[in-house]
């Protein structure tokens, strides 16, 4: 790191600073050595006690979330009870329509996903056609959560009752 000018001297300067922020303080006694080992043991061990208390729920909400399995909104609703959340299918309907996941208006397009709600993942539309006994086709919609949407539900509603 040769300075021969002004912008070489302050990129030095500023190598070192850096270089001095990445070094470790070491403690300067024994006393502190000890301290600091002491804490560092106590946060490890807190921290491995909370990761196994929360091994259960950790794995839970990963095999959810990567699920590529949908439910119905009565069976959130199911999942959502069993959790202490006091609150059935219609209930949580009308629940996801105040909050904006679902659209409120009346007409075809009423409990289906809002534009929000598909684009963060938390919904997908199931298409069924239905052939009719005089031949005509209609197609029925119904709303499905994904893996992603129970675990995103499950923790929003739970925070509210909680709180």
């Amino acid at each position: 790191m040769i300075q021969r000018t002004d912008r070489g001297k302050q990129a030095r300067r500023y190598f070192i600073e850096v270089e001095k922020q990445a070094r470790p303080q070491l403690p300067r006694t024994y006393v502190e050595a000890l301290r600091e080992l002491a804490d560092t043991a106590g946060r490890a061990g807190r921290l491995e006690l909370e990761a196994k208390a929360n091994a259960p729920k950790v794995l839970f909400a990963d095999s959810v979330a990567a699920s590529h399995s949908t439910i119905l909104v009565g069976d959130l609703a199911k999942i959502l009870k069993g959790n202490g959340v006091d609150v059935g299918g219609t209930r949580l309907f009308g629940w996801l329509r105040e909050d904006g996941y679902l659209i409120k208006r009346e007409g075809s397009d009423r409990n289906m996903p809002t534009q929000k709600s598909m684009e963060l993942g938390l919904f997908e539309i199931k298409e069924t056609a239905v052939t009719h006994s005089d031949g005509h086709i209609t197609v029925n919609k119904t709303p499905k959560v994904t893996g992603k949407g129970q675990t995103y539900f499950v923790n929003r509603y739970l925070k509210e009752t909680e709180a």
